[in-house]
């Protein structure tokens, strides 16, 4: 495997929409502090959303919403192994 893949496996990420804007960004980060600074600055430059004016609610809903990539991939391939034995089911 590339280097570039096991760093994507074992870096962390956050859905600019799971944080409650209309973006279909998603920011990744080596660790949960990096995707919470990198989620930050997308916010002030694509959503002129300024650091100093964040509340603490804000950063709260940015900290839940990061996830570690390889487990939102493992629930994605799950959710659509599920939607096949769901849509097969009938015929068997």
């Amino acid at each position: 495997m590339s280097q570039i893949f096991e760093d994507l496996s074992r870096s962390f990420h956050v859905r600019c929409s799971d944080v409650g804007l209309d973006c279909n960004c998603v920011i990744f980060g080596l660790n949960e502090k990096k995707a919470m600074d990198e989620t930050i600055i997308h916010m002030f430059e694509y959503h002129a959303i300024n650091p100093e004016e964040m509340t603490s609610e804000m950063k709260s809903k940015i900290k839940e919403n990061i996830h570690l990539y390889r487990d939102s991939v493992r629930a994605q391939i799950l959710q659509e192994i599920s939607n096949v034995s769901e849509t097969l089911l009938p015929v068997v």
